[in-house]
């Protein structure tokens, strides 16, 4: 069995109304080692029943040679879990977490095909991780295709927008499900769903793409079923349910 490490929540910040981030220190290393891409599970103070007070959240920051992680978190209006992060946890507060786990990364040799990346909400978390770690050093195309609700719902917009400024094999595009998108010009953004610009924007099928989802299982699931159907094979999409 893995064992359980003590944990302390050394920063908070408000990422949007609903999204905070929490940045978790393990006293027990001097630095925290994991792929972009893996998550961090938490046992909170929330159940007498073990299994009912684990939760998993993305690391939403490359290794930074520290031994502390970003967790990226959105308020679940009956989630017990994030009931006690947001209302109960402070800065100092411990809690207990096992090593990094999963298998949503990207191959670590050099790439050879191109990655679409196909998120909503806080499933941009461990994209944000894979591209602190990948893009500059990586010559393929990475194209973020972000969905949520409105402009104050978008996470990291500055960091992504300079992305693509600074790195011309970076697209990032913004898709707002509730309003127009903002009309400053600074950003590829759409009225609409995520899937209104895969659709469009990968119609003619390319065996060297491959495709990264994550966010709500509803999302997930129409974007694979919608990518089967345009002709893309079962291999070149990789996948992460939130819910």
């Amino acid at each position: 069995m893995p064992k359980w490490k003590e944990a302390v929540i050394r920063r908070i910040t408000q990422r949007s109304p609903n999204v905070r981030s929490f940045w978790l220190e393990l006293p027990d290393r001097e630095e925290l080692n994991y792929r972009p891409g893996q998550f961090l599970t938490l046992d909170l103070p929330i159940s007498d029943r073990r299994r009912e007070r684990w939760r998993s959240y993305s690391i939403a920051d490359a290794p930074d040679g520290t031994n502390q992680a970003e967790l990226c978190i959105v308020r679940l209006p009956d989630g017990r879990g994030t009931t006690y992060l947001f209302e109960g946890a402070e800065v100092g507060s411990t809690v207990l977490t096992k090593e990094p786990g999963g298998v949503f990364t990207l191959p670590e040799r050099p790439l050879d095909f191109s990655v679409v990346m196909i998120c909503t909400g806080t499933g941009v978390a461990p994209f944000r991780a894979m591209l602190q770690e990948r893009l500059a050093r990586e010559k393929n195309d990475f194209h973020l295709i972000f969905g949520c609700r409105t402009a104050e719902d978008i996470l990291y917009r500055e960091e992504f927008e300079a992305m693509a400024e600074q790195y011309p094999n970076f697209r990032y595009t913004v898709c707002l499900s509730r309003e127009d998108p903002p009309a400053d010009g600074a950003l590829e953004a759409h009225r609409g769903y995520v899937h209104q610009v895969y659709r469009e924007q990968y119609a003619d099928v390319n065996d060297d793409i491959r495709f990264y989802l994550c966010g709500w299982s509803q999302m997930v699931d129409e974007a694979k079923a919608n990518l089967l159907e345009m002709g893309y094979d079962e291999q070149q999409i990789i996948l992460e349910l939130y819910g």
